[in-house]
């Protein structure tokens, strides 16, 4: 049975081979057809691996989803995450990947879009859809009225209490 990795290659590449890896992924030549969020497409241990980003470190958690151990997040202390077919590593850097990152019996799907994470179609809970305009903001990036509660965008806020 395959093992897919989903998270930051720095919790599965062994030390010994992070400096490659890392020549690899800011290489110009694995950069120059990428879009968006994508940083790089390489070519590590027989497999082609899309290196995303997302503004540095963190976290990403995902309640609509749940991987092969009933997890639902992702960390990331490199910067980076992708997917790794885990079957194609000699070695792997720690044995409790589980828990940094999300593993799948068959290959998600992942990439990012106007800075929102997506796995499988899912996007990341850290973003919610706009009441008003339906389009998904940041939820720190939500303005709440102080006279009814209500939360829209910045784009689309408008107090509606002072019509009333």
């Amino acid at each position: 049975m395959s093992r897919w990795y989903l998270g930051d290659p720095c919790y599965v590449i062994p030390d010994a081979e992070w400096h490659d890896f890392c020549e690899k992924t800011y290489d110009e030549n694995n950069t120059k057809d990428c879009r968006g969020h994508m940083d790089s497409i390489i070519n590590w241990k027989g497999q082609t691996i899309t290196i995303w980003s997302n503004g540095g470190d963190g976290s990403w958690q995902f309640d609509a989803l749940r991987d092969i151990n009933g997890n639902n997040t992702f960390f990331v202390d490199a910067g980076i995450f992708c997917v790794i077919d885990l079957d194609n590593l000699d070695e792997i850097r720690y044995d409790d990947i589980d828990r940094l990152g999300l593993i799948f019996d068959k290959e998600p799907d992942l990439y990012v879009e106007d800075g929102v994470v997506y796995v499988n179609d899912k996007h990341d809970d850290s973003v919610v859809e706009c009441c008003s305009c339906g389009e998904l903001v940041m939820e720190c990036d939500l303005i709440e009225c102080q006279c009814c509660w209500d939360e829209q965008c910045y784009q689309c806020f408008e107090c509606r209490c002072e019509e009333e």
